[in-house]
Formats: C-alpha cells, sequence, structure tokens
C-alpha cells in the first residue's frame, strides 16, 4: 500500500467521498442486518459474517448501554431518597477507589481476549481452553490473595478517620460496607474472563441481550432492597450479587455454546500463562499511564484553579463523553475481530475495515463538533443547574480533541489487536511528560480552554502521525495464516 493511503489527508478525501455516498453504503449495509450466519469457509463469506456480527453487537450495545443508563438515571434519586447523601457518597466514595483497584489483575483479563481471538483465527479449541483455564484460575487466585490480605486491614486500619467520616451512624456501617464493596469486587475477579470471551469469538450482541434483561431485573431488586428497608453493606451485597448472578448465567449459556472454554485445571499451562503476562503486562502499564494522565490533571486544576474548577472541568467532560460513548460502541466489536482476521491472513478485510472504520468515525466526529456547538452548552447548564457554560473556542477545541483522539484509538486498538503494546507505552507515557506541564501552565492562564488545547497537544501534533507510520509495515507486508499447532479436538 502507497504510504500517502495511510495518511490523514487521504483518509479525509475518503471520508468526503464516504459522505457523498451514504445512500448507497446504507442500502448496501442492509445485507448484513440479519439473524442468519453467513457462510464462513472463504474470505467472502468471513468478511460478510464478520459486518453482520458487527452490525448486530453495535446495535444491540446501543440498546444494552442506552437502558442502563436510564436505569442508572432513575436509580440514582431513589438510592440518594433512601440513603440519605451521606451513605449514598460514602458508596461512591468507595467505588471511586476502585477504579484504581481495577488495575489489580495486571490486564490478565484483556491479555485473555487477544488469546482467544488468535486462538479463534486458529480454530485452536486446545489453545483457546488452556489460555481460557489459566486465566480463569490465574485471576481466581488473585482474588483469593487479595482478600486474605485485606481481612485483617478492615480491623487494623482507621477508615473512619482515613476517608473523615465522623457520624456515629455512617461509621457503625463503614466496616460493613468496605467489607461488601470489596467481596462483590473480588467476587467478580475471575467471572472477567466472561466477557473477554464473548468478545472474542464475536458473541457481544449476546452479552448485550443479557445485559438488556439485567438492566430491567437490577431496578427491580433495588425497589425490592428499599421496600425491605435494608441498610448500605445489604444494598450493596444484593446489587452486586444480582450482577454476579447475571455473570455467572452468561457464563452458563457461553459453556453451553462452547463447551471447550470449561475452565478445568487439568488445562491450566505455564506457556499459556507466560503468553499472558507477556501482553498483560506493557496493557498493564499502559492502562496506569492513561490513568495517571487523567487523575493527574483534575489534581493539577484543583491546585492551579481551584475545586469550582474542577467542577467546571467534570461538568465539561461529562457533555464531551456523550460523542465518545457512540463511538466506542462501534469500535468495539472490531478488535478481536482484527485480531482473528491478522491470524487467519485475511489481508483485505482487514485493511478495508480499519481504513472504513476510520473514516466513519472521522464523519462522526465532525458532526459532533457541531453538535457541542449547538447543544453543549444547553447540557452544561442542565447538568449544573444552569451555573456552568463555556466559550465557543473551547467547544471547537473539544471537537478536535474528539477527532484526534478518535483517530489515535483507532491505531490504538490496532496496535492492541497485533501486540504491539509497548509502542503504546512509549507513546502514553511520553504523552504524559507533556501534558502535565502544558495542563500547569496553559490551565493556570487559560482556564477550561488551556486544559483542553493542552489535553490535544501531543495526540494532536505527535501521535497522530507517529502511529500511523509504526503501523506501515502492518498494511504493507500481508498477514501470513498462523497453523493451528493443536488440530486435535477438545469438547
Amino acid at each position: 500500500m502507497a504510504k500517502d493511503a495511510l495518511s490523514p489527508l487521504a483518509v479525509a478525501r475518503k471520508a468526503l467521498g464516504t459522505i457523498t455516498s451514504l445512500p448507497r453504503q446504507i442500502v448496501q449495509a442492509r445485507r448484513y442486518v440479519r439473524m442468519t450466519p453467513f457462510p464462513t469457509d472463504s474470505e467472502e463469506g468471513r468478511a460478510a459474517e464478520r459486518y453482520r456480527i458487527a452490525a448486530l453487537t453495535t446495535a444491540t450495545s446501543f440498546l444494552s448501554r442506552g437502558l442502563g443508563a436510564a436505569v442508572s438515571l432513575v436509580s440514582v434519586p431513589l438510592t440518594i431518597g433512601y440513603l440519605g447523601k451521606q451513605q449514598y457518597g460514602l458508596w461512591m466514595a468507595l467505588n471511586s477507589l476502585l477504579t484504581w483497584a481495577a488495575l489489580a489483575d495486571f490486564g490478565l483479563a484483556r491479555g485473555l481476549q487477544n488469546q482467544l481471538s488468535e486462538a479463534h483465527g486458529k480454530e485452536d479449541r486446545i489453545g483457546a481452553a488452556q489460555a481460557m483455564s489459566t486465566a480463569f484460575f490465574a485471576l481466581l487466585g488473585l482474588a483469593l490473595i487479595f482478600a486474605t490480605a485485606f481481612a485483617p486491614l478492615l480491623i487494623l486500619v482507621p477508615w473512619g478517620l482515613l476517608l473523615k467520616i465522623s457520624e456515629p451512624a455512617l461509621l457503625a456501617e463503614l466496616v460493613p460496607t468496605l467489607a461488601a464493596v470489596i467481596g462483590v469486587f473480588l467476587a467478580q475477579f475471575p467471572l472477567n474472563v466472561v466477557g473477554q470471551a464473548y468478545a472474542a469469538y464475536q458473541r457481544g450482541h449476546v452479552a448485550n441481550l443479557f445485559g438488556i434483561v439485567g438492566s430491567v431485573l437490577s431496578l427491580g431488586v433495588l425497589l425490592l432492597v428499599i421496600r425491605l428497608r435494608l441498610g448500605l453493606p445489604w444494598l450493596i451485597l444484593a446489587s452486586g450479587g444480582f450482577s454476579l448472578v447475571m455473570t455467572l448465567v452468561n457464563l452458563i449459556y457461553l459453556l453451553c455454546d462452547l463447551p471447550f472454554l470449561r475452565p478445568r485445571w487439568s488445562l491450566v499451562s505455564m506457556r499459556r500463562m507466560g503468553d499472558l503476562v507477556r501482553v498483560s503486562t506493557p496493557m498493564l502499564l499502559f492502562q496506569l499511564s492513561s490513568l495517571l494522565i487523567n487523575e493527574m490533571q483534575i489534581l493539577i486544576i484543583a491546585r492551579t484553579s481551584g475545586v469550582s474548577a474542577v467542577t467546571d472541568y467534570s461538568i465539561f467532560q461529562r457533555v464531551f463523553s456523550l460523542p465518545v460513548f457512540v463511538v466506542a460502541m462501534i469500535d468495539g466489536p472490531y478488535v478481536p475481530m482484527f485480531r482473528e482476521a491478522h491470524t487467519r491472513g485475511d489481508t483485505r478485510w482487514f485493511r478495508d475495515a480499519f481504513f472504513g472504520l476510520q473514516r466513519t468515525k472521522l464523519i462522526l466526529t465532525v458532526l459532533a463538533t457541531g453538535f457541542y456547538l449547538l447543544f453543549g452548552n444547553l447540557i452544561a447548564r442542565l447538568l449544573s443547574g444552569h451555573s456552568v457554560s463555556f466559550s465557543w473556542q473551547v467547544w471547537v477545541a473539544a471537537g478536535i480533541l474528539l477527532i484526534v483522539g478518535c483517530w489515535n484509538g483507532s491505531y490504538n486498538h490496532l496496535f492492541f489487536a497485533i501486540e504491539r503494546l509497548w509502542s503504546l507505552v512509549f507513546v502514553t507515557f511520553a504523552n504524559g511528560l507533556v501534558t502535565f506541564p502544558l495542563t500547569y501552565y496553559l490551565g493556570k492562564s487559560y482556564g477550561i480552554l488551556g486544559i483542553v488545547v493542552a489535553t490535544t497537544a501531543f495526540s494532536l501534533l505527535v501521535s497522530s502521525w507517529m502511529l500511523p507510520v509504526l503501523s506501515l509495515d502492518i498494511f504493507r507486508k500481508p498477514a501470513q495464516p498462523t497453523p493451528n499447532p493443536n488440530p486435535e479436538e477438545i469438547q
């Protein structure tokens, strides 16, 4: 492939052509909206089946996440009204700590998705079973280790002093509440393999359907807890326990559909563990560096502009994330597909799907910039009680950030799929080194506009060309099918 075919200008020109041919493409896309699978004994059939699955997954994601968001909106006032602001605030504060605790799986669950996608591409059931079993028991072992280590801390650590809680009633519930939150969190550890297996075997739409049912039933569980007048620890156990039950149902259905994935101790493999660690180590560093950039920016904003600026920034982030939410649902199904197609050597689909997805996202992000300009302040005022709004320059900068972020995000997913993770770690750390001082100086001088510009600078000026250059050989050199090293079947 010629170098200019990979340039941002070339993709932009193709995006313009895509806009003019949208009616024809919509008509053509209708052939993929069907429940009957396409035959997968040829590259053309596999390409059509991937697009069919992507369409189903995206559609069900909109339904599942939209319904989940609606249930969340209804649940918040119900929960606050039942618990009160202090108990509800305690619950949210403890949940925020789990943002960092989620890294405690060391990236093993996400590494499993790549291993299963590769095994799917090779039609290697033994390799898939070994990867699934190894990841499941490794995550189960980590959960048991963390539970054993944390149990004495429940008693020894002065949690009330640490969290600055002095009200006697709240102090009485603090340790049971913390135990419930951590217990539910650790119980989910080994079950994280379920979502990764659904994604790897391109059955995300099935998981989304379970999510739709779960969202409706979770509201019923909340209403039952309120009716029974249970305390905060029981509310957490009820809601978390219901989530665990739904995940177990998901797992049972998955194993009925793909019985060879049933975790078995006899299939735990040190070689597979090494493969998982090889992927999970840079994955953990990438997630850690990305989280540090986001969290440190908030601390810098509080330090330079005050706590009120943090509130303004959080409102901006909520509005900014709305189009990101839509684009993420389109992106999601393709990551395991890229891995599977690359493994099979389906180079033409791999290339066409990547650049087609890039053009679609470019169109959506340009439209989203108009959304920001037209409705950004309206939504910001609704969220803040009419106390927060931003200049048009902020929303233009937000549009540029969204376009660049989605452009770079496609290459991030590509590098995830083909396991060039150390390149992402390097780029992300470099991003942090540039973004931190820029946030400090520009945020101090220009407020939210300066913060958005600081966030965009490295991604626009460096990552947007560096990531495509690092990926040139992926598209120029056709992938070779990797043979299945385990031709035997496993039930």
